[in-house]
């Protein structure tokens, strides 16, 4: 079955994922269908991106260019995965994956490579080792610099 129909570029095709994910999470053979259309699809997508992102982007470093894309790869969608479930709220802001609202999750998080950032009051993925980041900007100012997407938002009752 296809499933990425009314993907036309790596950004509806990360919501589309985010989609399927929250959906179908529970059915692990209809997941591992998903995940290889995802994956065949970052990589078209990405190269696509990639060549985008140069003109854009001249002089930046390549890393800086390649930042939103990175953050498709398996251990960013592995990592969604296993939080999905999580009562917190959930945002992808540029490659990092955020946790908000989370303090009863925080060893889970912890395990999985999140490590915690007190001004921002949230856990942070980014799928490397923390760097010392010291940083004056507000969530809202990485918000707009790098682009944000809600995955999940957390349920009060």
């Amino acid at each position: 079955m296809e499933w990425f129909t009314n993907s036309e570029n790596l950004e509806t095709l990360k919501g589309e994922y985010l989609t399927y994910l929250r959906k179908f999470k529970a059915d692990e053979e209809l997941m591992k269908e998903i995940d290889a259309q995802f994956k065949e699809l970052c990589e078209k997508f990405g190269a696509e991106y990639n060549l985008k992102i140069e003109e854009e982007n001249k002089g930046k470093s390549v890393e800086y260019q390649k930042a939103k894309y990175d953050a498709s790869s398996d251990k960013f969608a592995e990592t969604l995965k296993k939080i999905i479930d999580f009562n917190m709220n959930i945002e992808i802001i540029g490659q990092w994956i955020w946790c908000f609202d989370s303090k009863e999750y925080h060893e889970q998080l912890k395990e999985l490579g999140f490590w915690f950032s007190a001004s921002k009051k949230a856990w942070v993925f980014s799928g490397s080792k923390k760097k010392f980041i010291r940083s004056r900007n507000t969530i809202n100012d990485i918000r707009s610099k790098w682009g944000s997407e809600v995955v999940k938002e957390k349920d009060d009752n």
